[in-house]
């Protein structure tokens, strides 16, 4: 092969050269429009992720949001809010297993998953998130032993090991770390995506954490209230707490109503376009939007105007959509973000600026590098320290 042959080969675009997995340059831009990378090839590569991170930031979320839930209510709920904190702590522990499993299992390395804790990088939403999950597990099994003890349930009430679980876990303060650490639990995962530099998940990042926050809260008290119906006690007690957990779920779905119609107004249409067009898109819309959040606001409606026994049928049918919603609402946001990071047109759009801002002027490096000597025409860069000023 000559010197001009081999030339021409390099030269081809890689729709000619027959390359795997490469799109043809014409195929993603206009002809009067010049590709904006490299025979238009992402500038990022996209999480590889698998199914279980999705399912971990879901569980997460729920035990949060039941953390937060049941520590309000045992101060706020008097008498009812003892049965809602009682949930709270048994749902908690056996998510916050659950949760770090998954988590764990999608490591490249999941015998290494203990050097996670070797430092506590506060500018790391990664490093602040594995504290915040490791002392909500713990604090979770401290509450939750106390409860069982309390309970009776296999832990004697009166028995010696039953009366020094109720004195020396202090009651009190644990109630209060575990729904501050809930909180976090529950809007960490969205500030993690929201710092990576994913157009999809980098616009409007400041929603994102407020936004599983709230999916949290709703997802949680849609567990509680399934748990409050599943354990079919019917006494005043029970009852108040199922419709106060109810309220909680109807102002989270308001919350995330609201904060998805922030985004969309903020984020531009071309990164945005993954969770408006396509399967993921119609996930997040159908399944997150529609079934996560509207429909349960409008059957709580429809349950205020119903008989006890279509009412309790109704919350049911809510807090199951409110749950599944909240699945929809993670795997559409982590897949479409996939799809975001594929696309160099997004990201490019994400990172422009004015000008001046990507390239220093001289003005700004000047101020960055006071010591660094003026440019100096016909002279090489590595020249300048020691060639004499003109």
């Amino acid at each position: 092969m000559s010197m001009m042959d081999s030339m021409e080969h390099y030269d081809r675009p890689p729709s000619e050269l027959s390359l795997p997995n490469l799109r043809p340059a014409t195929q993603a831009y206009e002809q009067s429009e010049p590709p904006p990378t490299y025979y238009d090839r992402p500038m990022i590569k996209p999480s590889l992720w698998r199914w279980y991170i999705p399912g971990y930031f879901w569980l997460g979320g729920i035990a949060g949001g039941a953390a937060v839930i049941g520590a309000a209510a045992r101060y706020l709920g008097g008498s009812s809010g003892r049965v809602t904190a009682r949930h709270a702590r048994y749902l908690s522990l056996g998510l916050s297993v659950v949760a770090p499993a998954m988590l764990i299992a999608d490591l490249h390395r999941p015998e290494r998953f203990y050097r996670m804790f070797r430092v506590f990088k506060v500018s790391s939403p990664l490093s602040v998130g594995t504290w915040i999950l490791t002392g909500f597990g713990a604090v979770s099994g401290a509450l939750a032993v106390r409860q069982a003890a309390e309970d009776g349930v296999i832990i004697p009430r009166e028995s010696g090991l039953g009366r020094l679980a109720r004195t020396a876990i202090p009651e009190g303060p644990l109630t209060v770390a575990h729904g501050a650490l809930g909180m976090g639990l529950g809007g960490y995962t969205g500030t993690l995506l929201a710092a990576t530099a994913v157009p999809l998940w980098a616009a409007g990042g400041v929603l994102l954490g407020p936004l599983f926050a709230s999916t949290a809260l709703a997802s949680g008290a849609g567990a509680l209230g399934l748990l409050s119906l599943i354990a079919g006690k019917r006494d005043d007690d029970s009852e108040q707490a199922r419709q106060s957990v109810a309220l909680v779920e109807a102002a989270s779905s308001i919350s995330q109503l609201a904060l998805v119609a922030a985004r969309d107004a903020l984020v531009t249409s071309r990164i945005n376009q993954p969770l408006r067009r396509g399967r993921w898109g119609a996930l997040y819309r159908g399944g997150a939007v529609g079934g996560g959040m509207l429909a349960p606001l409008a059957l709580r409606l429809a349950g205020r105007f119903a008989g006890p026994r279509a009412a309790r049928t109704l919350s049911g049918v809510s807090a199951t959509l409110s749950l599944v919603g909240a699945l929809a609402e993670r795997v559409a946001l982590l897949e479409a973000g996939k799809v975001s990071a594929r696309d160099p047109r997004a990201y490019q759009e994400l990172t422009a600026g004015a000008p001046g801002d990507a390239r220093p002027t001289p003005r700004q490096q000047a101020l960055h590098a006071p010591k660094a000597p003026a440019y100096q025409p016909h002279i090489a860069a590595s020249d300048t320290l020691t060639a004499p000023a003109q």
